[in-house]
């Protein structure tokens, strides 16, 4: 191979790499759909409250925002996200089957943080006494999410 060769070769390399983005996996690849399968209840508890941490992971979506309930998402550049919900009013508190695909996340992929979901659900059955139920990532099942939903207005901006 003659210098003139080698050099064009290391030229469209060199264009290749900067000009392609990187390869990594599309973004709703990394959209997980969060559920809490097995949460334990006792006899006339219902969910008045929840708070969960997610680590290297944002909030994509709430798809169920359920009318009387007071939520905040934060979705801190970091990726250290956190979600905190509460009733309003007590005839707004739901049952277990709430926690049903219940949130859309996407996950940040990095080696020195790992992907992580901990926080605690809120119960009562009289509304003046409330328990509070431990969570950590073993206690939810996740799947793959289906595509974010995407306004008319965005698909025009980004065809």
């Amino acid at each position: 191979m003659t210098s003139c060769a080698r050099l064009a070769l290391i030229l469209v390399i060199t264009l290749a790499a900067i000009l392609l983005p990187a390869v990594a996996a599309p973004p709703d690849a990394r959209l997980i759909s969060l559920s809490l399968p097995a949460l334990q209840l006792a006899a006339g508890e219902r969910i008045v409250g929840f708070h969960l941490q997610v680590t290297s992971g944002r909030i994509a979506q709430l798809p169920e925002v359920p009318i009387g309930w007071n939520i905040s998402v934060e979705n801190d550049p970091s990726w250290n996200t956190k979600i905190d919900a509460s009733i309003i009013v007590a005839a707004a508190a739901v049952d277990g089957s709430f926690f049903n695909n219940f949130l859309v996340l996407e996950r940040e992929e990095r080696p020195e943080t790992p992907f992580d979901v901990k926080g605690e659900i809120s119960v009562s059955s009289d509304f003046s006494m409330v328990r509070r139920i431990q969570l950590r990532i073993k206690d939810f099942t996740m799947k793959q999410a289906a595509p974010l939903y995407q306004s008319q207005r965005a698909k025009e901006h980004n065809p």
